[in-house]
């Protein structure tokens, strides 16, 4: 009867335990960095009534009987977890992830906690706000670097420290060049002036009296097309191109003599001459009617060529219509046509019959360059003369055989706008600066044919409101408007300055004084070559490597950045007291696009950083997953000043806790080793955070029931333990 009254206290007294270690779980569910713990039974001792015997014979055995004498606590277990984490903003509140802890010393002996809520004292330490305790770790020295020898030790924060100053040793440049920067002439062109066709023309620079394009391409197929004498439709296929790349049984046309020969074989006893104005014309046909010749490549060719071509009905005698070609500079200017096919109404100088000179018409040239305009010409402008004139018995003038050519007009456009000879161009060659556009060679934006003029680069040469126009020295005869009208330039390129583009950086001395350097760079007029100046805006002295060469190769990366005076670095002297400054200048390299590069695009190129800086104090502080806690100055530099240590326990949960949240070693924990977060430990440490409780309330709450339960249970064996000894009592009455 007694030993169920110890029985029933034993489970009071223990169940009593574990609503304490609850109740403290729950007291704790808002604690940083706090472990939960729990409480597990064991049945206490149990008093051999009987033991065990054996089998004996054809007997049976018979078990023990023993009664038990209640239970006890069989552990008081912490519950090392992970917990969550609570962001909150201040940087100094660190958080573990993982298994390890923070090492705090208070100077005599280490503790160890999981909760980061972190301060810092007068001294700089950061400590924990509880007791005061200093995080441990390991301080980097003046340069920002932990040693290889370096020990834990209390982390303090030099608020207040400064940074040396640093001259600057390398700038860097980085972004585009643009490489369509080469200074630009203006460049103006007239319309299309066309000759007569001569049998040297090429057919694939042709155009018809009216001015009209055949446009006949290399490799078109041509077919003379005509019935014989009999009747019989005739054809013969002709490839427009080089006589040399003929093949077997094809035939070749490149002239207008190629063609004119064709014509001849391919037309039995005929005779086909190019007449004085361009015309094809047939003699002793043998009968053939109803001549054509036809572009089958292209159809829209094949209009004009057709109708250029044409001898309807019988051809023997006949004539097509008159072929064009786009001017040469020895063409007679009076015998040219405008783009329209139209003559030019020209007045040319001539002695009449009775000895008299009569003016003709003067091209003049009017406008201005770089804003300046031009002088009056002194000798009233270019004249239109024929140098052969003659008359017929009545005293009229008949065409001449010669007069002023197109090169005469050129030259005299030249002059006049005060042109050299050759402009170079964005190739890196050179043209005419007044030229005939070329068929095959010219610029293609611009009509074959028509007057080029490329005036020099830049804007102090721009051409504006040019005109070239031929006055009318007789109003009572044709007014020149064919000529003037043609003469209206177009402006193919407007003129332009050479790129220079500067860029500017401050840089810094050993004394920590700024100063301005000021990188330009020029395009050189060759493509893919820079020229670069560097020029400092103070009173500094520059000793050399301030200028040179910069090229690139074809994909827009740095193939060469040379000095012109041999050195490789820019020198030059403070001029306060500092010593020599050696700058290497960074831009790049061959298929490196970091730094400098040269693309069709805008220039953007920038110093963009350097590597020297001023005094600095150390005014804020981040730190990482890794533990480092980095200084931050208002110089704007970042050094390395400590790393946090986390210490890794065998068994933690064998720590001893200390009150204040901290943890200090046990026999059992096993002694703690520090590392670097990430460095021999899987732990990381997650900076503006808290770990949370790892309390579970809905599993305390349970807890809380089935502790009362067990206490209420236990307290039941007491009361029914006692009637049964009152009855006991009674029997003796």
């Amino acid at each position: 009867m007694i030993r169920s009254l110890y029985s029933g206290i034993s489970g009071l007294r223990n169940h009593q335990v574990k609503m304490d270690i609850t109740s403290h779980n729950i007291a704790n569910v808002n604690t940083s960095g706090y472990k939960a713990q729990r409480v597990t039974f064991k049945e206490g001792f149990s008093q051999i009534l009987r033991g065990a015997t054996r089998p004996p014979g054809n007997s049976g055995g018979t078990n023990p009987m023993q009664a038990g004498l209640g239970m006890a606590v069989g552990s008081i277990d912490s519950l090392m977890h992970q917990g969550a984490l609570q962001s909150t903003g201040q940087i100094t509140d660190l958080a573990v992830e993982g298994r390890a802890f923070f090492a705090f010393s208070n100077g005599e002996g280490q503790f160890y906690s999981r909760n980061g809520a972190l301060q810092m004292d007068a001294n700089g330490n950061l400590v924990s706000p509880t007791n005061g305790f200093r995080l441990q770790g390991l301080t980097a020295n003046g340069e920002g670097e932990i040693e290889g020898t370096a020990v834990a030790g209390d982390i303090r924060i030099p608020y207040g420290e400064k940074s040396p100053a640093k001259a600057t040793e390398m700038v860097g440049y980085s972004c585009n060049l643009d490489s369509d920067s080469a200074g630009v002439g203006t460049v103006l062109h007239t319309g299309r002036y066309l000759a007569r066709a001569t049998g040297s023309d090429q057919l694939t620079a042709m155009f018809d009296g009216r001015g009209n394009d055949l446009n006949i391409k290399e490799r078109d197929t041509l077919r003379i097309v005509y019935k014989n004498a009999a009747g019989l439709e005739q054809t013969v296929p002709l490839i427009v191109g080089s006589p040399a790349e003929a093949a077997v049984n094809v035939t070749y046309v490149s002239t207008l003599d190629d063609l004119r020969d064709r014509l001849q074989t391919a037309i039995p006893g005929s005779t086909v001459t190019i007449n004085n104005d361009g015309q094809l014309s047939i003699a002793g046909a043998g009968g053939a009617t109803n001549l054509s010749i036809k572009n089958e490549t292209r159809p829209t060719s094949n209009n004009f060529v057709s109708n250029l071509f044409l001898w309807n009905g019988a051809v023997n005698g006949a004539s097509a219509g008159s072929v064009r070609a786009p001017a040469d500079k020895l063409d007679v200017v009076g015998d040219l046509f405008d783009a329209k096919g139209e003559t030019l109404g020209l007045e040319a100088t001539y002695v009449d019959p009775l000895g008299a000179t009569i003016p003709g018409d003067r091209i003049k040239i009017g406008g201005s360059i770089g804003g300046e305009n031009l002088e009056l010409d002194p000798t009233g402008g270019l004249e239109f003369t024929y140098t052969a004139a003659t008359y017929t018995p009545a005293g009229a003038l008949v065409t001449p055989s010669a007069g002023i050519t197109m090169q005469d007009l050129l030259n005299y456009i030249q002059s006049r706008l005060s042109l050299p000879d050759r402009i170079p161009n964005k190739a890196g060659s050179d043209n005419p600066s007044v030229e005939l556009n070329q068929p095959g060679v010219g610029d293609t934006r611009a009509p074959v044919g028509g007057i080029m003029i490329r005036g020099q680069a830049g804007k102090p040469f721009a051409f504006s409101g040019i005109s070239l126009s031929a006055n009318n020295a007789d109003n009572d005869k044709i007014t020149p408007t064919a000529f003037n009208a043609n003469m209206i330039p177009t402006e193919l390129q407007a003129a332009r300055d050479t790129t220079v583009h500067s860029t500017s950086i401050e840089i810094f001395d050993e004394s920590g004084a700024a100063h301005t350097m000021t990188t330009t760079f020029t395009h050189s007029g060759t493509p893919n070559k820079w020229l670069w100046e560097i020029s400092m805006n103070g009173s500094e002295q520059i000793f050399g490597g301030n200028r040179g060469t910069l090229t690139f190769s074809e994909n827009g990366s740095p193939s060469t950045w040379s000095f012109n005076d041999g050195e490789n670095v820019f020198r030059f002297n403070p001029m306060n007291g500092a010593g020599e400054m050696k700058v290497d200048l960074g831009i790049g390299g061959p298929d490196i696009f970091t730094g400098i590069t040269q693309f069709r695009s805008t220039t953007t190129t920038a110093a963009k950083e350097q590597d020297g800086f001023t005094m600095g104090k150390l005014s804020e502080i981040s730190i990482s997953e890794d533990g480092s806690i980095n200084g931050l100055y208002t110089n704007g530099t970042t050094k390395l000043l400590a790393k946090v240590l986390l210490a890794e326990f065998t068994n933690p949960s064998g720590l001893l806790r200390d009150g204040d949240s901290m943890w200090t070693e046990s026999n059992n924990s096993g002694e703690g080793t520090l590392y670097q977060a990430g460095l021999g430990t899987s732990s990381k440490i997650k900076p503006g955070a808290l770990e949370m409780s790892n309390v579970d309330l809905a599993s305390e709450f349970t807890d809380l029931i089935t502790t009362q339960r067990g206490y209420q249970a236990a307290s039941k064996i007491i009361t029914t333990s006692d009637q049964l000894l009152q009855e006991l009592v009674q029997l003796v009455r």
